[in-house]
């Protein structure tokens, strides 16, 4: 049975001058082969071994998606150690907490910004014994008691192999699918995050069951630009880069994603519903700024032809005038975001709004839908052919892989079981337990249906639904998703739990409403005093009147209109607790954050006064009626 490990002696072995990775630095991109990176990682794995790196013992992996790191994972893991991926803008707390709840050994990191954060607290860190750093710049001076650089961990490997020769081989014969491999940690949307356990089987055994039914192909071009710390880029780009031995292509920088994605052309691309959600945003500011018709006339007949394809109404085809517009708009287009040579494109990870998935469907993206938590190695269902092709099946995330099964508990919770099931919380048996049951069974969290053909629909966080005054069922995601299906909202929340009708707060997306704003000769001097324009409340009114107008269409027939909304004057805040690094609302902090918001939604005042907990500042915000 594959491992890491083996599975990386394959592709170094059977495609010693392919390309098995790309970096672009200062706007150059640069290559290693399978071969250059097979010296590389058995150097370090080799290093890390000198260093008394042992089977089992946890390495701390902190950065951005550069080949180094990538190097140093499959290194981890030819020990039989586990790599643990914390994302690289946690604080100095997250941290520590991090590294001393997974006992992590070593931290491998990027450049002098994690360095820095870890350096002062290291005696805080009951386990760290080391901090290995990529990139030196600026680190000159540091007292290096602690620190080590990858160029002083490969010459340590290299005088190591030349004592032990057959130590390399020996070891990664010991590692098995039963290994533990990941510690991946949960957004925490509803509490605190734990660390998911998971074998080098759970993993493997996943992306190997997706790609036998999505026929993922070894030329496959990947753009790895998800933080290392999610379960989807472990399993979309890691574990499917070792598996297959496509290329994978790192980003100078996330400023410059959707330039090197246009450099690169992807085949294959996974990003959650917020990335989709912002390149929507700026195709339509775009449009916006180019002042010509011509964009929404072909945008309204993508969108109408798809709709038509999904009641039955046309074949999807689209005939002469689909040619012309694939010819004068959505190839073009296509090409300009670097979306030309997709293949097959996937979301997870949060709801998305069917006006943003039909969007990218209508102009020829072949986009699915999926569903997975960290607890299920980032994967549990895909959208297939019977959820893409019928109106019935849109807001379906599909059937279950090969080997998984899903289940609706009594209270509505979805459960699942099978080869991506986690091994348990490390260091957790009691939050274990309260998830997984003795037959395997793990909950999600989230309240879902499934449908007769075995495909999953979810409603929302189980958390996070409520109950209206009249005793309907309040699901605030499928508002918040109706109001960001709007370019011109980036966030927004409902709350409606208790009252007989629902009030929304708003983040407004900044460049769609400032093109939007420009061209209708609206003034404005910075974002803050674009949110308070009386244009702007009219033009977010627009949207919540069309949700209105569509609760009973769309199903929601006990649901009672928004009848006030707010647009906030700042994003909602990661260090404030208000939303996770994977962008999702955390309901209770925003909750307690804005009680006095939320509290005058629901009275006759039409503005309030809101103090900032960051910045101490304290701004008004009107409220107004839908």
């Amino acid at each position: 049975m594959d491992t890491f490990p083996s599975l990386f002696l394959q592709q170094s072995r059977s495609r010693t001058s392919d390309v098995a990775i790309r970096y672009k630095y200062h706007g150059l991109w640069k290559s290693w082969t399978w071969d250059e990176t097979s010296t590389i990682v058995k150097e370090l794995a080799s290093g890390l071994a000198s260093k008394g790196l042992k089977p089992n013992d946890k390495v701390a992996i902190i950065g951005n998606n550069i080949p180094q790191l990538y190097f140093a994972m499959v290194a981890t893991q030819c020990l039989g150690a586990v790599v643990v991926p914390i994302h690289p803008d946690s604080s100095t707390k997250e941290l520590v907490a991090a590294l001393n709840n997974c006992q992590a050994k070593f931290a491998i990191v990027q450049d002098q910004q994690q360095v820095d954060a870890l350096h002062g607290v290291i005696k805080q860190c009951e386990n760290l014994t080391e901090i290995i750093y990529n990139d030196g710049r600026g680190m000159r001076e540091y007292d290096h008691t602690h620190l080590n650089s990858f160029e002083d961990l490969q010459e340590a490997g290299r005088a190591f192999v030349a004592e032990h020769p057959k130590f390399i081989d020996d070891v990664i014969a010991n590692v098995t699918q039963d290994t533990e491999a990941f510690i991946l940690y949960t957004a925490g949307t509803s509490g605190t995050q734990r660390g998911a356990l998971h074998t080098n089987g759970s993993l493997i055994n996943t992306a190997q069951a997706f790609a036998n039914q999505e026929r993922i192909k070894q030329d496959e071009q990947v753009l790895a630009f998800m933080p290392l710390s999610y379960a989807a880029t472990m399993l979309f780009t890691y574990t499917l880069w070792l598996l297959k031995g496509f290329t994978v292509n790192c980003p100078e920088s996330n400023e410059t994603i959707l330039t090197d994605m246009r450099e690169i052309g992807p085949t294959l691309f996974y990003a959650p519903p917020h990335f989709y959600k912002l390149l929507h945003s700026e195709i339509i500011a775009r449009a916006q700024r180019s002042n010509s018709k011509t964009f929404f006339k072909w945008f309204n007949y993508a969108r109408q032809e798809r709709d038509n394809f999904l009641n039955g109404d046309s074949d999807g085809s689209g005939g002469l005038k689909r040619k012309i517009g694939n010819l004068l708009m959505f190839s073009p287009l296509k090409n300009v975001y670097g979306l030309s040579n997709l293949r097959a494109a996937y979301t997870g990870g949060d709801v998305m709004s069917g006006e943003i998935f039909d969007f990218f469907r209508g102009i020829g993206v072949n986009l699915k839908k999926c569903y997975g938590t960290t607890e299920s190695a980032g994967l549990i269902c895909v959208q297939g052919g019977k959820q893409l092709n019928e109106a019935a099946g849109v807001d379906s995330m599909g059937t279950p892989l090969a080997g998984v099964e899903i289940k609706k508990l009594a209270d509505g919770e979805i459960a699942f079981r099978g080869i991506n099931a986690f091994k348990g919380y490390y260091g957790d048996n009691q939050a274990t337990s309260a998830v997984m049951d003795a037959e395997g069974w793990v909950k999600t969290g989230d309240l879902g249906d499934i449908d007769e053909n075995g495909a999953l629909t979810i409603t929302d966080r189980v958390d996070s639904v409520g109950q209206f005054s009249t005793g309907a069922m309040f699901v605030p995601h499928r508002i918040e998703a109706a109001l960001k299906s709007s370019p011109y909202i980036q966030e927004a929340v409902a709350v409606g739990e208790g009252h007989d009708s629902i009030a929304a707060f708003v983040v407004i997306d900044a460049s769609t409403v400032g093109s939007w704003a420009e061209m209708n000769n609206v003034r404005f001097a910075g974002y803050r005093d674009l949110t308070t324009k009386q244009e702007v409340y009219d033009l977010v009114k627009e949207t919540v009147s069309d949700i209105n107008a569509n609760l009973g269409k769309s199903g929601e027939q006990d649901c009672p209109p928004i009848t006030r909304f707010a647009i906030m004057q700042r994003d909602f805040n990661v260090n404030n607790g208000e939303i996770t690094r994977s962008h999702k609302i955390k309901r209770d902090v925003v909750m307690g954050t804005h009680k006095v918001l939320v509290d005058a939604m629901f009275s006759s005042q039409t503005k309030v006064e809101l103090r900032d907990s960051a910045s101490g500042q304290v701004t008004e915000l009107k409220i107004e009626s839908a």
